[in-house]
C-alpha cells in the first residue's frame, strides 16, 4: 500500500536489484533461466503455499522488470533465448502493455460484497434498512438483520449508516483503486486488465496486496546503454523518493 512498507515493497525492490546486478555484470548470461532459485532460494514458501509457485511468480516478474512481455502460463519463459537481444537492443520504448497481471499470482479476491457481520445488535431503528434502495434488507426472528445479496446493489448506503459498525464491505483492492474500471474477472475469478479502459497510472499495482501485478521497466536498457558510452539523460520525478 502507498506509503506504508511492506514485504511487496521487498520484493519489488529484490527484482530491480538483480536485474541492475546482471545489467552491470553482464558476461555469461546462460544461467539465467535459473534466477527464480536465485530470488527464492529456500526449500519453503515464504509467501505462497507452494515453493514452484512462488518461483514462477519471481521468474514473471523478473521477466517484466528485463521490459519482456509475460508470457503465458501454458509456456516456459527461457530467458537465455532472448537476453541478448535486449543487450543489443536499441529500442528505447515500452512494448504495451506496462502493467500487467500475473494470473498464477493473482488471490482472485471476491468481488465487492456487503455484508452484515455478527456484530449486529438488532436495534429498533434498522437505519441500515431505511436507506437500502432495494428493500434488499430483512430482520429476522431474533431482530438482526441480514441482506439479501440477489437485491443488493453493493450501493454501501447501509455501511455508512450503521451505528455500530456491524456492516462490512469488500471490496477487491485493485478494482476499488482503478478510477478507469478497467478491472475485471477472467474465466477463474481472476482480475484481468481490459486494455481498451487501462491507462497504465500504476493504482492496481500499488494497491495490490499480493504483489501480483507488475510493471515492466527499462533499468537493463538503460544500464546497457550507459555501459557502451551512449548519452543517458535521466529526468527524474520527484516521486522516485518512493522507491527508498
Amino acid at each position: 500500500m502507498r506509503g506504508v512498507h511492506s514485504a511487496v515493497d521487498d520484493i519489488r525492490r529484490t527484482i530491480f536489484t538483480e536485474v541492475a546486478r546482471l545489467a552491470y555484470e553482464g558476461g555469461d548470461y546462460n544461467n539465467i533461466d535459473t534466477i527464480h532459485y536465485k530470488l527464492t532460494p529456500t526449500e519453503v514458501a515464504k509467501f505462497r503455499h507452494d515453493i514452484f509457485l512462488e518461483r514462477a511468480i519471481d521468474q514473471a516478474r523478473f521477466c517484466l522488470a528485463l521490459g519482456m512481455d509475460l508470457q503465458p502460463a501454458t509456456e516456459r519463459p527461457l530467458l537465455s533465448t532472448h537476453i541478448q537481444e535486449l543487450v543489443d537492443s536499441d529500442d528505447k520504448f515500452f512494448k504495451e502493455p506496462l502493467v500487467n497481471i500475473i494470473p498464477f499470482a493473482c488471490n482472485a479476491c471476491p468481488p465487492k460484497q456487503i455484508r452484515i457481520t455478527d456484530s449486529c445488535q438488532g436495534c429498533i431503528s434498522h437505519p441500515c434498512m431505511n436507506v437500502c434502495p432495494k428493500d434488499a434488507i430483512y430482520v429476522d426472528k431474533e431482530t438482526h438483520c441480514h441482506i439479501d445479496q440477489d437485491k443488493c446493489i453493493k450501493c454501501g448506503k447501509c455501511f455508512n449508516q450503521c451505528p455500530y459498525h456491524a456492516i462490512s464491505k469488500i471490496e477487491r483492492p485493485c478494482a476499488a483503486a482503478c478510477g478507469m474500471d478497467a478491472i475485471e474477472s477472467d474465466e477463474l475469478g481472476r482480475a484481468k486488465i481490459n486494455y481498451d479502459k487501462c491507462v497504465s497510472c500504476g493504482m492496481c499495482l500499488v494497491n495490490c496486496p499480493f504483489a501480483a501485478i507488475a510493471d515492466k521497466s527499462q533499468i537493463f536498457q538503460v544500464i546497457n546503454a550507459m555501459k557502451r558510452g551512449e548519452k543517458v539523460i535521466a529526468c527524474v520525478a520527484p516521486a522516485f523518493v518512493g522507491q527508498f
